[in-house]
């Protein structure tokens, strides 16, 4: 069971849930990443095809973004619903340069 729960109040914002994998990504993060995370996915799922957010492949309901300085997500939106597929942190200390 995962510890990481995500919940957006507004009943207009899209519903966002976690794959196993994401849900498993997002609970080994730091405190303070986590929060960050949870304040880029609340502004994403007001709008989930946001401008900063991209296609992946040639359907427009699978995306990726930027949520957070160092966190990128996919996501998958249907039904009034967006799905977290991939949490993908970068920490600053593994750069090449």
């Amino acid at each position: 069971m995962s510890e990481f729960e995500f919940d957006v109040p507004d009943a207009r914002d899209y519903r966002v849930t976690f794959t196993v994998e994401a849900a498993e990504a997002a609970d080994r993060m730091a405190p303070h990443r986590r929060e960050l995370l949870g304040r880029g996915l609340s502004n994403l799922a007001r709008d989930p095809y946001h401008k900063a957010s991209a296609p992946v492949g040639t359907h427009q309901d699978n995306r990726k973004a930027q949520v957070a300085p160092g966190i990128l997500i996919e996501y998958l939106i249907g039904h009034g619903l967006m799905v977290v597929a991939v949490v993908t942190v970068f920490d600053e200390d593994l750069f090449l340069v």
